[in-house]
């Protein structure tokens, strides 16, 4: 049986703004490199499109801690009784906050198909052009991966 989280619940609504907020600034950060870098100067493509990419990668991040959330319950469930292990490494324990791995996942997923992309669209179009088809194309890779992950590691049907 699948998890479900209540993400309006006082657990997980930090959790869920703390995500939104990441991918927003991920997303200021692409902003900045569209204005400055690639030199693109419409205001609705630089602003609209990284807000609707915002919440694709909300979503994307949403299902992957989901998934992990869910594999986490299936072990805790199987090994209750086991000894906890003292001592941990300080990458590990950045690792294991709730929110670090699916905004790893997302980010550097999204940061390679974005730049494979634009190097590819770049020759084709314009800096406009290449900018919305990179981020669309990206931000589309991150949903798809974030499927996969919900149904092959977590290994969650939904009827």
């Amino acid at each position: 049986m699948p998890l479900r989280i209540r993400w309006k619940s006082d657990e997980y609504l930090p959790i869920g703004l703390m995500m939104l907020g990441a991918c927003g600034l991920f997303q200021l950060v692409f902003i900045f490199i569209a204005q400055y870098f690639l030199s693109i100067g419409n205001y609705l493509v630089v602003i609209l499109i990284p807000i609707g990419i915002t919440i694709a990668l909300y979503y994307a991040s949403r299902l992957i801690f989901e998934s992990y959330a869910q594999v986490e319950r299936r072990k805790k469930l199987r090994s209750q009784f086991q000894k906890a292990k003292d001592l941990e490494k300080k990458f590990q324990s950045f690792l294991d906050f709730p929110i670090t791995k699916p905004l790893l996942i997302v980010f550097l997923s999204f940061v390679g198909i974005y730049i494979a992309s634009y190097v590819i669209c770049i020759l084709i179009f314009d800096n406009i052009m290449s900018f919305l088809v990179s981020e669309n194309l990206a931000a589309i890779f991150c949903l798809f991966l974030a499927n996969f992950f919900e149904k092959n590691y977590a290994k969650i049907r939904k009827f």
